[in-house]
Formats: structure tokens, sequence, C-alpha cells
């Protein structure tokens, strides 16, 4: 049996001596199927987390490697919380080792953004980052950190095709008090039409340098959501010497209430169907 797993979600801890993957639900038959039994033991989330899981598996004394960039901060410090039981710590790594073991890893998706008409949005791109920016100044903020792949979509009025069944496109974002903002995605991604529907008030950016630009803002207040964030977001941003505030992505009230307007216009159209 092949170890390639194939689910669209999931995580694995590798030891010197065992290892585990853990999915959810959704894939507790096909785990199975893909990954060898003989050098796995299979995880259910969240019964098991991987923090609960070290904390009882994880030699003692180990230092552990973990890509910051596929972490959250929260996560982060669980685990150290978990492993300091057995007096084992975390250790960020500057490149992910499965990268280097990855011969056959598929290209990037080269596939470009699309525009979101307005009469889909109902509300501008510009409009939604006024918003933000407004939102901002009421924060005492310089700037807003977009890491979530659905809110910058939706901010930005844009759509990608990076991720399977999933209109997002792969990319990061800095919204700025003065409602301009940073969007960094793969230069291939961005046609004549997007960035003429970003206009002037979005400056494009390699997705590479992202983190560089975070070191730009030394001495500026930052909204990071620590729970949408990655670990390395917040050290990036700790070692530029930026306040950071930790409070909720500021888009997703803007995109529930969205939802919220709608239910019942759905509900009509059910029952319509229904009759």
């Amino acid at each position: 049996m092949a170890d390639r797993f194939r689910g669209s979600a999931g995580s694995a801890v590798v030891l010197p001596q065992e290892a585990a993957i853990f999915v959810d639900g959704r894939y507790t038959l096909q785990v199975r199927q893909q990954v060898d039994g003989k050098d796995w033991s299979y995880q259910s989330v969240p019964e098991t987390s991987v923090a609960d899981w070290l904390k009882d598996h994880a030699p003692q004394g180990a230092r552990i490697g973990y890509d910051p960039w596929l972490h959250s901060r929260d996560w982060v410090k669980k685990a150290t919380e978990s492993l300091a039981a057995r007096g084992a710590e975390l250790i960020a790594v500057e490149q992910n080792p499965i990268d280097k073991v990855w011969s056959d890893r598929p290209e990037a998706s080269k596939a470009h953004l699309a525009v979101q008409p307005e009469k889909y949005t109902g509300r501008s791109s510009a409009d939604k980052r006024q918003e933000i920016a407004d939102w901002l100044t009421e924060q005492g903020a310089d700037a807003a950190v977009l890491s979530a792949l659905d809110s910058i979509a939706w901010a930005f009025n844009v759509r990608g095709q990076d991720v399977s069944r999933t209109p997002v496109a792969l990319a990061f974002a800095l919204v700025r008090s003065d409602g301009t903002a940073d969007l960094f995605v793969n230069p291939e991604k961005i046609s004549a039409e997007v960035r003429q529907h970003l206009g002037n008030g979005v400056r494009l950016h390699d997705r590479n340098a992202f983190e560089a630009a975070l070191g730009e803002l030394k001495g500026q207040t930052v909204a990071v959501d620590p729970e949408r964030a990655v670990a390395a977001i917040f050290e990036a941003l700790d070692k530029a010497g930026a306040k950071i505030i930790p409070v909720r992505d500021p888009t997703i009230l803007p995109r529930r209430s969205k939802m919220r307007s709608r239910s019942p216009a759905r509900s009509r159209r059910s029952t319509a169907t229904a009759q």
C-alpha cells in the first residue's frame, strides 16, 4: 500500500519511532485505504488533537519541528503547553522537510483570478475596503492582515481556482487605514480585467513578497486574527517591531450579515418550489 493520502484536509506527526495521521470523520475509511497502518496510527479529529497526542507520545526532552506557515499561533501555544509536561519543545523550521522529498509535487495553479460582478456581491471592493479602513480607525490600527482565502475573495470581489471545490486564490493581503490595500498573489494570475477591477487603490505584489512586507511595518499597529493567521505572521510582525492587536478578521461580521440578509429570499424560493 502506498502512503499517499488524497483527502483535502489532515495533519501528520512523524517521530523517530512512530507516526500518526489525523483526519476528521469524512476520511475515516479513505485514510485506511490509502495510508499503511503498519507505519501510521490513525487518529480521529476532533476527538484527538495533535497537541494531545504529542503530550502522550513525544519523547522526553524532544525538539519537535513545525512549519510556522501551516500552524496558527493558538495551535503553537497549546502544543507548547502540552509538550512542557515532557520537557519537550517546538522548534519553528525555516523550510518544511516535506518540500525536500516531495519530488512529484504538482505545479501550483496558474489559473487567473476572476472578477465577481457587483450584481452578486452587492458592494464594490472599494466600499468594502473603506469599511475595513473605518474599522481600523476605531481600533487605533494602521493595517489589517487578511490571510483567510475566503476573506480575501470577499474583500476584493475576486474568485479563484486554486483550491478544489472552493472558489478562492492563494493570496495574502494588507488593508490599510486609508482604504488602500496590498494584495500578494502570483503575478501570472492577474489578468488585465482583474487589474482594472482592482484599480489604483490596490497595490499588487508577488505572493512571496508578503513576509518581507510584514517586516516593513515597524512601529505600526496591525490587526491580526489569531484564529486564522498562521504563527509565522505573528513572528514576522514581532521581529519587525510592529504592535499587534489580536482581533477577529474584520470581514467576518459583514460576510455573516450578507448571509443573514439573503436567508428570507432563499426561504421564499424554497417555499415557492415546494408549492
